[in-house]
């Protein structure tokens, strides 16, 4: 497998990992056209979605760090007023990140056998392109919260599913729960950060069969992943805000039933 060919499954990650296309769906795919394509467990795929956690720590840098000094302001007085003012997007994304934990562990065992069926990938596509249809009828003025983000982190649990849209479809689920939509792409982003990191270590097993050969490789397409990462969120907040993720449907739509079909 040709440098080129791992530079363009980063940028593929990166661009799909927070447009609503699922980004899974397509390595899946990707991975499926490219002959003599391996990768120890899902290795590969955990490198390219960590450089897109790299992404969203630096795009969301101003609000993580605000939501770390309410952490902090829980025990300590001299932030107190920044943990009132922030108390719920940061209890949404620690209550959030429970049942994403549990069905992400029990998906986790069945999930290499997921990413090698584009049958499977096809189906969830198109659950994905609904999602989104009825997401852009939607007229949402609230906040999240503790209920909210427990049902948010549960759709986020079943996005680990190659096809769901991890972005798509917990920004549709926030929407459906009537959180206005900048603050629900926000949560979307900044829920996934503990979901990456913890994948990231699941799979870190694997790091010693890596072959040393790859390691460039490897890190080129973590590099390309993360500024196409940069580059989608940017874009993501646009649409999002404007209620534009139908056209997303559509391509969700069409690609479902081609890999139905055909791959």
């Amino acid at each position: 497998m040709e440098l080129i060919q791992y530079i363009m499954l980063g940028v593929l990650q990166g661009l799909t990992e927070f447009l609503p296309v699922s980004s899974s769906g397509h390595l899946v795919i990707a991975q499926s056209l490219i002959k003599g394509f391996h990768q120890p467990g899902l290795l590969f795929d955990i490198f390219v979605h960590f450089a897109t956690f790299c992404a969203v720590l630096i795009y969301f840098r101003k609000k993580i760090f605000t939501l770390i000094k309410a952490l902090i302001g829980f025990v300590v007085l001299k932030y107190r007023v920044t943990y009132f003012e922030n108390r719920n997007m940061l209890w949404g994304v620690i209550v959030a990140s429970i049942p994403t934990a549990i069905i992400g562990l029990y998906f986790n065992g069945i999930s290499e056998v997921l990413f090698s069926s584009t049958t499977y990938v096809g189906y969830a596509l198109i659950f994905t392109s609904l999602l989104l249809v009825f997401s852009d009828r939607v007229t949402a003025r609230g906040k999240i919260d503790t209920p909210k983000s427990f049902l948010v982190g549960i759709m986020q649990g079943l996005a680990v599913i190659p096809g769901i849209s991890r972005s798509g479809s917990t920004i549709a689920v926030a929407l459906f729960l009537n959180v206005k939509r900048e603050e629900a792409a926000e949560f979307s982003f900044i829920m996934a950060l503990p979901a990456v990191f913890g994948a990231t270590l699941l799979q870190a097993k694997h790091i010693n069969s890596l072959d040393s050969l790859l390691i460039f490789p490897y890190s080129m397409a973590m590099i390309a992943a993360f500024f196409s990462g940069l580059f989608a969120i940017f874009l993501m907040m646009k649409l999002v805000k404007k209620a534009r993720l139908g056209y997303f449907a559509i391509y969700c739509l069409i690609l479902g039933i081609i890999t139905i079909i055909w791959l």
